[in-house]
């Protein structure tokens, strides 16, 4: 059967569907609600303490028997941000003005990884899955994350990074398709007009490493999770879709703004979160991303940005979506699992 492989037998899963992190836009809630219908969800620890981290676990814990996923950005501090960006802030305070929101907050360098806290948490919870993004931490984080028995993930968008992460001790590696809403996995520093997309990334992936590869960008119905399978796909991984559920953390200026839009209108740009990312295009990236202003180092542009969001005005709103946004559908995430698992078998039945 399509749904059973050495990647679903290790991790326990009904259905090779993965629930991307996705931050705190995703609850404790919804990553159980997946696991419960025989996915895998995941929870992301940006921005999180050690003690919030452990209390996100434990409330899935409390809501799910299922395998769990946690996600680390990585990303090490840009240093001292005095005078860096000026004319970018300028343009950050103009959309402040004009919603009445004061000055712009002083953005701060920081640094994110996993830090010896947060490592004895994942020692101690010891989560099925521990994910990365923007490349690996060190040897010896790797290596302890082993000893506790977690299977490790990570991202790429060229077949280079895939093929780097595998010699690095990966037990599977996500492709990322240029088609995937949120930040671009890369750590090489690819030119990002040249990532491809998920059809051509994906079966070459396959081909260039011997770990389970997971499908991820553009997938968002029983169709694409088909094609997936049919290009060598161990797994897929939705975000956008799962946003959409009841359960996800998404304020209502994002949910409200699913309905009107098109596979036409996302665009991948630096200048709202200060690494390239896949948005809704608005008000917000046309006056960012014109020519004549850089963007600060990440994710110190995104506290500038973000604080417009709770504005409720779609059009200064932050609004993370990958090219499928037009398939997605408001619903529960335990619904979207089983029209997920059902619409996948009728389509590769066809070709049995």
């Amino acid at each position: 059967m399509w749904s059973k492989n050495a990647l679903t037998e290790r991790l326990n899963l009904e259905w090779p569907i993965f629930q991307a992190p996705m931050g705190g836009l995703v609850t404790p809630a919804l990553a159980a609600a997946v696991s419960n219908a025989g996915g895998l969800g995941g929870l992301g620890l940006w921005g999180f303490s050690a003690e919030a981290a452990e209390r996100r676990i434990l409330g899935f814990r409390q809501q799910s028997g299922g395998s769990l996923n946690i996600n680390y950005p990585l990303w090490d501090s840009p240093g001292d941000l005095t005078g860096v960006g000026i004319e970018m802030r300028a343009r950050v305070q103009k959309l402040y003005d004009s919603k009445d929101l004061g000055s712009i907050p002083t953005p701060e360098p920081s640094s994110c990884g996993v830090s010896p806290d947060h490592l004895a948490v994942l020692q101690d919870t010891k989560p099925e899955v521990v994910s990365f993004h923007f490349g690996l931490p060190g040897p010896d984080t790797m290596s302890a994350l082993k000893e506790a028995g977690i299977f490790l993930i990570c991202s790429a968008t060229t077949v280079a990074e895939a093929r780097s992460l595998e010699s690095r001790g990966v037990d599977a590696i996500i492709a990322q398709g240029s088609e995937a809403g949120g930040h671009r996995g890369t750590f090489t520093d690819v030119d990002i007009s040249m990532q491809p997309g998920l059809f051509a990334l994906l079966p070459q992936v396959v081909d260039a490493v011997n770990v389970p590869v997971i499908a991820a960008g553009g997938v968002g119905d029983g169709r694409s999770v088909a094609a997936a399978f049919m290009l060598g796909a161990s797994a897929v991984q939705l975000g956008t879709a799962f946003l959409r559920c009841e359960e996800s953390a998404i304020p209502d200026v994002y949910r409200d703004s699913f309905d009107s839009f098109t596979d036409a209108n996302t665009i991948v740009t630096d200048a709202v979160t200060g690494r390239p990312a896949r948005f809704l295009k608005n008000r917000l990236v046309d006056e960012l991303s014109a020519p004549g202003a850089e963007p600060l180092p990440f994710p110190a542009q995104l506290s500038l940005s973000n604080p417009l969001t709770g504005t409720n005005d779609p059009g200064v709103a932050v609004l993370l979506a990958g090219q499928a946004v037009a398939l997605t559908r408001a619903t529960t995430a335990a619904d979207l699992m089983q029209s997920l698992a059902a619409e996948s078998s009728q389509q590769l039945k066809a070709f049995v």
